[in-house]
């Protein structure tokens, strides 16, 4: 699904990857073109909109449900709207964030932070994970990772507030495999959440991954593969600050230069071992095709009867200060080529983004005109 640049506001464009032809559905009322995408699975994305009201949006059916308002969490509350009647922002207070998270320390009394709408992108929104598909027989469940420090949590259609899962972890990725939530930490630790009440609580289900490199920065994604097995992907981008820039980017930054460009990947499959469950490197994906990006990840066959590429991701950027500052540089895209570890360009998405925000991939397959 392509960013706002189309002169008809009325719809929407969908460039293939399989043909490279680009495709257009009508847009619901209100148009969207101007929200920002945070997420998408089941084909189904998680929209922001000018006053950072939260919505699922079907983009073919138009079907649209309001998520609920972040001012539900306890530590945002809105500031008073301008004499136009236009959302003016929002009060952070700092020291409600941090008994949440961490309720044993003595919080210190912090002076809440005043946040422009305009700034609030940039500030709050980081990835959210629609878990089950809306339209099916069951109620929606989307997890929400947020700033500051990518932390988490839940809605479901019965819920009237975000409901969140103190941790002291920060969060790359959540997936529903199996029947449970299990999330991904920025250091590697895999934790699945077993219902607690009307909430979750967390245990380790797998110790910290060891990076091992200094100077890289790994992003970090949960998949299912064809196979029904749990996937762990890192994506590799070499970072000239030298610190994980997913992390990093919690505060504003406008300094900020130039984005790490993604040079790799690895890919590690779940196994039961000798001392219970650990990570097995993958060096192919059994011909699968593997897509990345702001939606939850997800793998498709590569079988012949499309011009997918077998064993390749194919990655779009998920990195908020690119999207928010737009920049003019290429966008993060291309496909990573599992067997000769060799990333190329997709020229097909590229000559369409110049200075738009990131793309986002909408599954499943939709056929429209």
């Amino acid at each position: 699904m392509l960013p706002g640049r189309h002169t008809d506001p009325t719809t929407a464009s969908f460039l293939s990857s399989d043909d490279g032809r680009i495709r257009t559905a009508p847009l619901p009322e209100p148009a969207i073109q101007s929200r920002m995408w945070i997420g998408s699975a089941h084909g189904w994305v998680v929209t922001a909109d000018d006053e950072f009201s939260l919505h699922l949006l079907n983009p073919v059916t138009g079907a649209q449900l309001r998520l609920p308002c972040i001012t539900t969490m306890g530590f945002f509350h809105a500031l008073p709207r301008t004499e136009d009647g236009r959302a003016a922002g929002f009060l952070f207070h700092h020291s409600s964030f941090l008994a949440l998270h961490w309720p044993e320390e003595r919080a210190s009394a912090f002076p809440p932070d005043e946040l422009p709408i305009d700034r609030m992108p940039l500030r709050f929104l980081r990835k959210a994970v629609p878990l089950r598909d809306p339209s099916g027989s069951g109620e929606y469940f989307v997890v929400m990772i947020h700033g500051p420090k990518f932390k988490l949590v839940f809605a479901r259609q019965r819920d009237a507030r975000w409901v969140i899962l103190p941790s002291a972890y920060q969060f790359h990725d959540a997936i529903l495999y199996r029947g449970q939530l299990y999330t991904m930490t920025a250091c590697g630790a895999l934790l699945v959440w077993e219902p607690d009440g009307e909430t979750f609580k967390s245990r380790v289900a797998v110790p910290e991954h060891d990076e091992g490199e200094e100077y890289v920065s790994f992003k970090k994604y949960l998949a299912e593969s064809l196979d029904g097995d749990l996937v762990l992907i890192w994506r590799e981008r070499r970072s000239s600050r030298g610190e994980d820039d997913s992390s990093a980017s919690d505060e504003d930054d406008d300094d900020y230069a130039e984005p790490d460009p993604t040079v790799g990947f690895q890919v590690f499959v779940l196994r039961e071992g000798c001392q219970g469950s650990e990570w097995k490197e993958l060096h192919d994906l059994g011909g699968a095709a593997l897509f990345i990006g702001y939606n939850s990840a997800v793998f498709f066959p590569a079988d012949g009867s499309s011009n997918l590429q077998a064993d390749g991701i194919y990655f779009t950027d998920d990195n908020m200060i690119i999207a928010w500052h737009r920049k003019q540089e290429p966008r993060d895209t291309g496909v990573f080529n599992m067997k000769n570890k060799v990333v190329t360009p997709m020229s097909s998405v590229d000559q369409h983004l110049n200075n738009c925000p990131p793309p986002i991939w909408v599954t499943p397959s939709i056929d429209i005109v």
